[in-house]
């Protein structure tokens, strides 16, 4: 019960302070959460269950990642930093290993304890809905943004409810939607079931998040695809009631985000962005991408991100950037380990501080980072980790695996958080188990070979 508390008690956690930055209100509780909580209880069930951890394939793979993010850091220094992450991040290796134990705790639990899965599903319910309800009273005006003034941390914005931003609760929702949606019932008590799935896709809906909306969708595709009854139309309906719900709500309140396909404006009162901006991701992968050539076995270390940007050109920098009819630039950061700023003078005469990568520090695509912080057979062994325990659900767990599905997906447009990760990893150790019971159970119904006939050629039905 501490573990379930801790892991789906994450994302509700904040810190309701007036203070000069996001992270104060949003990151510090959560990271003493997961210290002070999930690390303790996971380490307790890890230890009454270690004898489930022998002979395990993924087991192997993930002690060698960690050890490889260990041997990453070791090698490109860095100081506290490689070990705690960026100060508005808290992910550098030390919260990596706390995922791997998160993993290794979740895939202990359901190795012995067959009924684990009706034991944590609750908790996926109730902590899901209590989220879903935190972006609801955004989009109907009765919450505010906890923190809105704050000057410094990952900024906080409209509907992403205890989460801080919209695309972190997009992606939290989108990994649990899948499960909570396979819980629907056939009986009677169908009712409060529904009505949570109702909840969680309305604010699935509200987070208005691109990444968030495809990952979502993918993640019940997947569960269309591979789970064994099919699923209950009142479970396709609660989805799409929640949807509506959100379309409402911002068509009444005039509220929410505006996409078209060219990015024209619908109203003056809500500016569209086209559906296929980017959003300033560009730069950020295009400098992965030259980060990743130029170390592509142990990565550049943290702030793996700044180092590569300021290592490029910095006029494919600017152009990358949009910044156009420039007369003369100069750079002005101080170190390769901040963000890149130039004092630019335009052919008009103007001149603006251009500062580039809007304080974001994460390349927004979880994959490209692994491979530039920590080099490519890190990232490599993260993608199959994660795809491995997809597949090896997606017969005995396909709700966990549509879950992963969708994680998976969001992270190809934003980075991994400590605020929910978490419990994508326990996700994780749970389908890794769930495979490995239904490949033991495949080798004990294998069919003995017939014993051959007396002149040597096998017996019928061999």
């Amino acid at each position: 019960m501490l573990l379930l508390l801790g892991l789906f008690g994450l994302p509700l956690l904040i810190n309701p302070v007036i203070t000069l930055s996001f992270d104060e209100v949003y990151l510090g509780p959560k990271v003493w959460w997961i210290y002070g909580v999930i690390v303790p209880a996971s380490m307790l069930l890890l230890w009454q269950g270690k004898q489930t951890l022998s002979n395990s394939r993924s087991i192997l793979l993930l002690s060698l990642w960690s050890a490889w993010l260990v041997l990453s850091a070791l090698l490109n220094g860095g100081g506290g930093q490689a070990w705690w992450g960026n100060p508005d991040r808290a992910d550098g290796v030390l919260m990596h290993l706390v995922y791997a134990l998160v993993l290794l705790t979740g895939f202990v639990w359901a190795s012995v304890d067959s009924a684990s899965y009706q034991r944590w599903t609750p908790a996926v319910l109730l902590g899901g809905s209590l989220l879903a309800l935190t972006n609801i009273q955004q989009q109907m005006g009765l919450l505010g943004i906890p923190g809105e003034g704050a000057v410094s941390g990952v900024v906080a914005t409209l509907y992403g409810g205890t989460l801080g931003h919209r695309g972190y609760l997009g992606g939290a929702l989108a990994l649990l939607l899948p499960v909570a949606a396979a819980t629907v019932p056939r009986s009677r008590s169908w009712w409060l079931i529904w009505s949570v799935v109702t909840l969680m896709s309305w604010a699935w809906a509200g987070s208005f998040t691109r990444g968030a909306w495809l990952a979502g969708a993918l993640g019940l595709i997947w569960l269309v695809l591979w789970q064994r009854k099919r699923v209950p139309w009142r479970t396709w309906g609660a989805v799409a009631l929640g949807i509506v719900l959100c379309v409402v709500t911002a068509q009444v309140r005039g509220a929410g985000r505006s996409f078209s396909i060219s990015g024209t404006a619908t109203s003056a009162a809500v500016p569209a962005q086209a559906l296929a901006d980017s959003s300033g991701r560009g730069v950020l992968w295009n400098s992965a991408l030259f980060g990743i050539q130029r170390r592509p076995l142990w990565g550049w270390g943290t702030p793996a991100l700044l180092q590569a940007m300021n290592a490029r050109s910095s006029e494919k920098l600017l152009a990358e950037n949009g910044t156009r009819h420039i007369e003369a630039f100069r750079k002005i950061n101080r170190n390769n380990n901040e963000f890149p700023n130039f004092l630019v003078t335009y052919r008009d005469g103007r001149k603006e501080r251009v500062f580039l990568g809007g304080a974001v520090n994460k390349v927004h695509n979880e994959y490209l980072d692994y491979a530039l912080t920590y080099g490519l057979p890190a990232a490599l062994a993260f993608t199959v980790l994660l795809g491995w325990a997809i597949w090896s659900s997606r017969v005995a767990a396909p709700a966990l695996s549509a879950g992963l599905v969708a994680y998976a997906a969001y992270l190809f447009t934003w980075p991994e958080v400590v605020r929910f990760a978490p419990i994508a990893w326990f996700f994780m150790g749970v389908a890794l188990a769930a495979g490995a019971s239904t490949r033991r159970a495949a080798v004990k119904v294998q069919p003995c070979p017939s014993p051959p006939s007396k002149n040597g050629t096998p017996s019928p039905g061999s």
